[in-house]
């Protein structure tokens, strides 16, 4: 309901209608109008949405993708997939809008870079596959990039990051774009409102947790978990299984180093991918110079 509310609240803005400009119009009070907007009021009907959208001006393709967003929160099954696909997915584009409006972010990462951390040449490395187009990959590396703004946004979240140490041996690219990406990592494990830590692989099957997962919590509001896949993003609100994934935080949270071991760790990396680097690029000279 939140996201749908926003969804509403941008079309009456775009049309250039304030609440107390709307509310006549549809026939309802100001203060119902805000409820629906700020996803506080129960489901809205698509009968509802429709006059909204309607008086607002909005395209009749815009009133048909707010009726699929209201058609499943009204299932209220405590979870909804949002699908990937080209240029701004429906997950990326779900994900940025509970990202912005959460207090709290928590991030567990067993495979690569969180996508809130990655750099540009690790996101275009990491999509660098022969079924993907050099569009598409562009256009999904200025998406990742503009997320990023949420971390230094006036009065940011709050953002825990785990990340198992063999997502940063993991190698992403060459050496240099490795190097670039733990050192990004340095400098974001410095924000006040950031934090990282590893878990590393000599907690071994003890640093098993299952597979990626994000929390999200708010003020106002119930908590989210996202689950990111190859063809769709989860998104799960149903309590019981809410809980049992902040249940996991404890025990990541024991078997991670610190968060200043965590940075020592980066910059030991960092330099490791530096060297090896130069290693590579004096063998390759050498190799050039006996051809």
């Amino acid at each position: 309901m939140r996201e749908l509310g926003d969804l509403l609240r941008e079309h009456r803005e775009a049309a250039g209608l304030t609440l107390r400009d709307l509310a006549p119009k549809l026939g309802r009070s100001i203060a119902h109008l805000h409820r629906i907007e700020t996803g506080v009021r129960g489901c809205t009907s698509e009968t509802e949405v429709v006059h909204y959208l309607a008086t607002c001006g909005a395209r009749y393709q815009d009133v048909e993708r707010l009726i699929k967003v209201c058609r499943e929160a009204a299932d209220d099954r405590g979870y909804w997939i949002a699908p990937h696909g080209q240029w701004m997915t429906d997950s990326l584009r779900s994900l940025i809008f509970h990202e912005a409006t959460a207090e709290r972010c928590v991030n567990y990462e067993p495979e690569v870079i969180p996508g809130l951390l990655q750099t540009e040449p690790y996101i275009r490395s990491l999509f660098a596959r022969e079924d993907i187009s050099e569009s598409d990959r562009d256009a999904w590396v200025r998406a990742r990039m503009e997320r990023q703004r949420i971390l230094f946004r006036n009065n940011p979240a709050k953002f825990t990051f785990f990340v198992h140490e063999r997502a940063l041996r993991l190698e992403v690219g060459d050496y240099r774009t490795m190097a670039e990406q733990l050192l990004a990592m340095v400098f974001f494990s410095d924000q006040r409102n950031i934090t990282i830590r590893v878990v590393p692989s000599a907690t071994r099957h003890r640093g098993l947790f299952g597979g990626s997962f994000l929390l999200l919590t708010y003020p106002r509001f119930r908590s989210l978990v996202f689950l990111d896949g190859l063809v769709t993003g989860l998104f799960i609100e149903d309590p019981e299984y809410v809980t049992a994934y902040r249940s996991l935080l404890p025990q990541i949270a024991k078997a991670a180093l610190s968060a200043g071991e965590s940075r020592v760790l980066f910059a030991e990396l960092a330099d490791e991918y530096d060297r090896a680097e130069g290693s590579w690029d004096d063998e390759c000279q050498v190799a050039q110079e006996q051809l």
